[in-house]
């Protein structure tokens, strides 16, 4: 019974379908159609074009003060960096762990190509990292990877 029952709504269905879609055929095709109806209404909303360049990918940051493991001297530091090509601004991150979990100092939003350290301890590692940002592209990656080095600060003697 439970099969009869299928097969009949499925017939049912079937054939309510095919009748409205005739009619929809016929009609289109003696007034027009849906697709001018389409037509003008995309001609005057027409699709964005996107702007290929607006999706690159920044470049990722060089380095270049203080060198690798350099002894840093005083209780701050200038960190500075190449600009990257396609960047808009920097994510800047100092930690004392090389996972930066341990934050001294972040920016998330710098413009420069420099940052100041302040407030460094002596007898410690600093880990810093630069990644370059391009903050409207949603489109595809809007950061670069990031460059990472350290410098330490010695006891004083």
């Amino acid at each position: 019974m439970k099969i009869l029952v299928s097969v009949f709504a499925i017939a049912l269905t079937f054939a309510l379908t095919s009748k409205s879609l005739a009619a929809e055929e016929a009609h289109g095709e003696g007034h027009g159609g849906h697709e001018q109806l389409a037509e003008k209404m995309n001609s005057l909303f027409p699709p964005k074009q996107a702007n290929l360049e607006d999706q690159k990918v920044p470049a990722k940051p060089e380095l270049s003060s203080p060198a690798y493991f350099t002894a840093v001297k005083g209780d701050a530091v200038k960190l500075e960096w190449k600009a990257a090509e396609g960047a808009q601004e920097y994510h800047v991150q100092v930690a004392t762990d090389a996972n930066f979990k341990w934050l001294v100092a972040e920016d998330q939003f710098h413009k420069e190509t420099s940052f100041e350290v302040t407030k460094l301890e002596a007898g410690k590692h600093y880990f810093w990292r630069v990644a370059s940002v391009r903050p409207n592209n949603w489109k595809t990656f809007r950061k670069s990877y990031f460059a990472t080095s350290m410098f330490e600060t010695p006891t004083a003697k």
